[in-house]
């Protein structure tokens, strides 16, 4: 800024009087200074003129040699001594051109050669030259308030003297004269850093850029403008990028999935051309958009993890300086921001770092034991044309699901372990062709390859859950806290990508089973499920009271009878509410009446055998027994959870 400074000097001082007394302008000044140079000595104006060519075209020692021989033969003349003065600053000489400028001055004390020593004394800059120019520039500034010159000169010293008004003063007279060539913008832009106004001190230096000012120059204002800005301003503007970037990340990835979730229920209500189960164009590309919008789900939530602290140890570590910076320390509040950004920083950090175990979904079955349901799982792979179940894992409750187990390079090489997970309860009065009929909606998911792979949905899936429940534990689970703020509006577009693309998987897995044992085979089954579940709900909570209350015996919780009989009325209310429940964005099933509706629509017969009619029990070696097994795995659960221990049998009296 200093270099420019100079530089600004020795052209406001080669100007001399730029817009001269009476508005001239300077062709017309020169003219007026050569008539009176002509007057005093012909040979003198005819020198002078020559001398300021020479200074303008660069010649400045020949300006220097001709300037002395005007000086020498119209020695009251102050032009030749201003102009001289400007020449030597130009030249490095700054003692002389002090001295040149005095002299001027000495001759006219009028407002241009008050500037023009101002100028001089600047350019020398010693402390005290700077205090006595920005004295003469003030009153040249005063005495010549249209000049353009006069005002920039001012503007300068200023600068050099550190006096913040008297560059307001000067900044605001270009005002007045609306001056905006380069100069004034440059000096606007300087006055705004000066007042912290960094956005107006950027805009008027572009303005002074496309005005004229060298790159050079501009670059080098434009440094040092950046590195004079606080840092939270510095900052602010990337916080603003990376904000705005994260909130529009935030809106696209919501837009996407609400539209996949309506493309999703188009597709569903759409009859395909194909009746086998197998994949039509639409759906196929519907399903590769989701599992592209899930991943970029996925990665959004990694990415939010260090903005999430980021703003959680900013804002904690801001709430604890301002309390500082007052004077009086709330000690309660300071400990509770504290404690509250150490329990957030710990629950995000255990949340990225959190491994599943690998446990068996169930009680494992011997299927060598049971080989009705082995040949019947085998038939049911080969009707929808994918490879069979390994194992089946056994619960107590109405579950009817599929999994894959064995990580991500077995399931690039095939091999990992294909397993049912198979409620107990859900096999009572379930004929054998309607519990083939949802297999063959279960295997439908192997076939799709729903199963294979996803384990990046479920790590963040994982991770949300582990840092809900750590900030729920360590009291950080509240409005206040960024990191939970930002878990709740995650979750709930997580879900609602999931869940969009779970739904879109059941509709597809519907059609496999449909085309392997028919439309109807299928409506039969589904609803079979649903009414289980309402069932076996109601018998539970029945009995679960009864022998707790009474202190009674478990032996089998299926074959039980409580004294206050479950209402049948009251489960087919249940039941009915269930399929016919109106669907929500977070469902990961599409509602059931819908299912039905659809896989009707599809009209398709399957083959039937004669076994189909028979209970599913009959495929099991000893039912009882299970049911015994699954009725004990109550019973612990009952023990883990209320403390209450319910015996097996009958204790002796």
């Amino acid at each position: 800024m200093k270099r420019l400074l100079v530089s600004l000097l020795i052209s406001l001082a080669h100007q001399g009087v730029a817009s001269a007394k009476g508005g001239l302008t300077p062709a017309q000044f020169d003219q007026q200074v050569s008539a009176e140079l002509t007057a005093i000595n012909p040979e003198a104006a005819r020198l002078i003129v020559e001398a300021t060519a020479a200074r303008d075209g660069g010649s400045l020692a020949k300006a220097d040699e001709l300037y002395k021989k005007v000086e020498t033969l119209a020695p009251k003349s102050p032009h030749a001594f201003r102009r001289h003065a400007a020449t030597l600053m130009a030249l490095r000489r700054p003692d002389e051109a002090v001295t040149l400028a005095r002299q001027a001055f000495a001759l006219d004390k009028s407002a241009y050669d008050r500037a023009a020593l101002a100028a001089a004394l600047a350019n020398r800059g010693t402390p005290a030259d700077v205090a006595e120019g920005i004295g003469l520039a003030a009153v040249a500034s005063l005495d010549a308030p249209d000049d353009l010159s006069t005002q920039q000169t001012l503007c300068v010293v200023a600068i050099r003297a550190n006096r913040l008004s008297e560059l307001d003063n000067c900044v605001e007279r270009l005002d007045a004269i609306k001056a905006a060539d380069q100069a004034s913008e440059y000096f606007r832009s300087i006055r705004h850093a000066a007042h912290e106004d960094f956005d107006g001190a950027e805009a008027a230096l572009e303005r002074a850029h496309a005005a004229g000012l060298p790159d050079a120059d501009y670059q080098r204002m434009h440094t040092e403008l950046a590195n004079a800005k606080p840092s939270y301003l510095r900052v602010w503007p990337w916080v603003v990028r990376i904000g705005g970037a994260w909130l529009g990340g935030f809106a696209l990835l919501f837009v996407l999935g609400a539209l996949l979730s309506g493309a999703a229920l188009r597709a569903a209500r759409r009859v395909p051309s194909l009746r086998d189960g197998s994949l039509t164009g639409t759906d196929h590309v519907l399903r590769k958009l989701y599992a592209a919008v899930l991943t970029l789900c996925c990665v959004y939530y990694y990415v939010s993890i260090p903005l999430t602290l980021i703003v959680v140890v900013v804002a904690g570590g801001g709430i604890v300086y301002a309390c500082f910076a007052v004077g009086q320390v709330p000690i309660k509040l300071v400990a509770i921001v504290v404690i509250v950004v150490i329990a957030t920083v710990a629950s995000v950090l255990k949340s990225l770092f959190v491994r599943s175990r690998d446990v068996d979904p169930g009680q494992k079955l011997d299927l060598a034991a049971n080989p009705r349901l082995r040949a019947l799982l085998d038939e049911v792979a080969r009707k929808v044309g994918t490879r069979a179940v390994d194992n089946v894992y056994l619960t107590p409750g109405t579950d009817v699901a599929v999994t894959e187990r064995g990580g991500m390079w077995r399931t690039v090489r095939g091999t990992t372990e294909r397993c049912l997970i198979l409620g107990v309860a859900v096999l009572r009065d379930f004929p054998v062709g309607e519990l083939k009929a949802v297999l063959a909606h279960e295997y439908g998911h192997f076939t799709n390859r729903d199963t294979a792979g996803g384990s990046f949905a479920l790590a963040v899936r994982r991770s949300l859950l582990v840092m809900a429940h750590s900030l729920a534990q360590s009291g950080a689970a509240a409005w206040y806290n960024p990191a939970w703020l930002f878990l709740n509006g995650f979750f709930r577009l997580f879900l609602r990508i999931s869940q969009g693309a779970s739904r879109l998987q059941e509709v597809l897995a519907d059609r496999w089973a449909a085309a392997a044992y028919g439309s109807e085979s299928f409506e039969r089954g589904l609803r079979h499920v649903v009414g289980a579940e309402a069932h076996f709900r109601a018998h539970v909570n029945a009995t679960i009271k009864e022998v707790v209350d009474g202190h009674l015996p478990l032996p089998n919780l299926y074959r039980y009878q409580p004294a206050a009989a479950v209402s049948e009325s009251d489960v087919a209310s249940t039941v009915d509410e269930a399929l016919n429940r109106k669907p929500s964005p977070y469902d990961s099933h599409p509602a059931p009446a819908d299912r039905i509706a659809w896989v009707r629509a599809l009209g398709a017969v399957g083959v039937h055998a004669i076994s189909d009619g028979d209970p599913a029990w009959s495929l099991f070696a000893d039912p009882d027994g299970l049911e015994q097994q699954m009725t004990a795995e109550v019973r612990d659960n009952v023990a883990n959870q209320l403390g209450v221990e319910i015996p097996a049998v009958a204790e002796a009296a």
